[in-house]
C-alpha cells in the first residue's frame, strides 16, 4: 500500500501596489442647479455639499478603492477646513504627508455649478508657491513608490520628485489638465502623459499637434481623453481609438481625475498601455452615473 505525502498549499495576499500622488487638493463646493442661470439672477438651490478634490488627491482616492496603497503629498495647511481634509482621507483611505503642515496656509476653493446631465462650470484659483526644503531621496526611501503621478502643479516640488522617480526607474504619470508655462521643465522625466481635450501647448491646436509636441520629449505613451467621445492614444507611433463607455450621467465631477487614478493602478497590474487605458475608461464613466465625487465610493465595487 503506497503512502502519498500530503501537501498543504498556503495562499498568500497579492502585495497592494503602491503609488505616489503629488499635486493638488483643493475644497470643492458643489451646488446642483436645473440649469446654468442667466446674468444679475439669483437661484435658489439645495444646500452645497463639501467635497475634497483636485486632480492629484481624486485620482489617488480612486487608486485607494480598487485596493491600491495611495500615498497622497500635497499642501494643505493650517486653516479653517483642514478637518475637513483630514476626514475625507481617513473615510477614502489615502495616506497624505502635508508639505504645508504647521504653516498658515490658504487652501484652493472651488465653486462647482452642475446643471442637468451632469454639465458644469467651476470657478477656482491657483495655489500659493510652496516654501518648503523637501528631501525627495528620503520621501521615496520611506514610501518605496512603483509610481509617481503628477498633475503639473507645485512645479517646484513637481520636477525635484520626477527627476527622483527617472533616477529610480520609476515610471511617472503625468496628469495633462491643461498647459502650464513650467511644463517644458517638467515632461523631460515624464513616461505617460494622459492629457484632456484642454491640454494645448503653445502653437499646438489640434491633438496631431500636441502629440508632436510632446514626442520631443521622448515620451513613448500618450493618450488624449475626450470626455464621452473616444480617447485617442499613440504607442510609439501607432494611433489607436478607445471607446468611453456610455452611461446616463448625473455628474462629471472628478471623472477625469478618477480616470487618472485607476489608470495608474491598472498599468501597475501588468496590463499594457491601451489595456489600462480602456479599463480606465469603464471605471471612471461608472463614477459619473453618482452625484459629488464620493458617492460612488460606496457602490461601485
Amino acid at each position: 500500500m503506497s503512502r502519498h505525502k500530503q501537501v498543504t498549499a498556503f495562499l498568500f495576499p497579492t502585495p497592494m501596489k503602491q503609488a505616489l500622488f503629488f499635486g493638488l487638493c483643493t475644497l470643492d463646493i458643489q451646488y446642483h442647479v436645473d440649469e446654468f442661470p442667466a446674468a444679475n439672477i439669483k437661484v435658489k438651490t439645495d444646500p452645497p455639499e463639501f467635497f475634497v478634490g483636485g486632480p492629484a488627491t481624486n485620482a489617488a482616492v480612486a487608486f485607494a478603492a480598487l485596493n491600491g496603497a495611495a500615498k497622497l503629498i500635497t499642501a494643505i495647511g493650517e486653516n479653517s477646513f483642514r478637518s475637513i481634509f483630514v476626514n475625507d482621507f481617513r473615510s477614502s483611505g489615502i495616506q497624505c504627508t502635508d508639505l504645508a503642515q504647521g504653516q498658515q496656509f490658504q487652501p484652493v476653493l472651488a465653486t462647482v455649478i452642475t446643471s442637468s446631465g451632469g454639465k458644469r462650470t467651476i470657478f477656482t484659483h491657483n495655489p500659493g508657491k510652496l516654501d518648503i526644503a523637501l528631501d525627495e531621496k528620503k520621501l521615496f526611501d520611506q514610501h518605496r513608490p512603483e509610481l509617481l503621478m503628477l498633475d503639473g502643479f507645485f512645479p517646484e516640488v513637481a520636477i525635484k520628485l520626477a527627476r527622483e522617480a527617472r533616477s529610480r526607474q520609476i515610471p511617472v504619470v503625468f496628469d495633462g489638465g491643461s498647459w502650464k508655462p513650467h511644463l517644458p521643465e517638467l515632461l523631460p522625466f515624464v513616461d505617460y502623459a494622459v492629457c484632456s481635450n484642454d491640454f494645448y501647448p503653445p502653437a499646438c491646436q489640434t491633438p496631431e499637434a500636441v502629440f508632436s509636441f510632446l514626442d520631443q520629449f521622448s515620451i513613448v505613451y500618450k493618450a488624449i481623453t475626450r470626455g464621452e467621445e473616444q480617447i485617442i492614444a499613440k504607442e510609439l507611433d501607432q494611433i489607436e481609438f478607445l471607446t468611453v463607455p456610455q452611461v446616463d450621467t448625473v455628474d462629471t465631477l472628478g471623472a477625469g481625475d478618477f480616470f487618472h487614478g485607476s489608470f495608474c493602478y491598472y498599468l501597475l497590474t501588468k496590463n499594457t498601455f491601451l489595456e489600462a487605458l480602456q479599463k480606465a475608461a469603464d471605471f471612471a464613466s461608472k463614477t459619473c452615473s453618482f452625484k459629488g465625487t464620493r458617492e460612488w465610493l460606496n457602490k461601485l465595487k
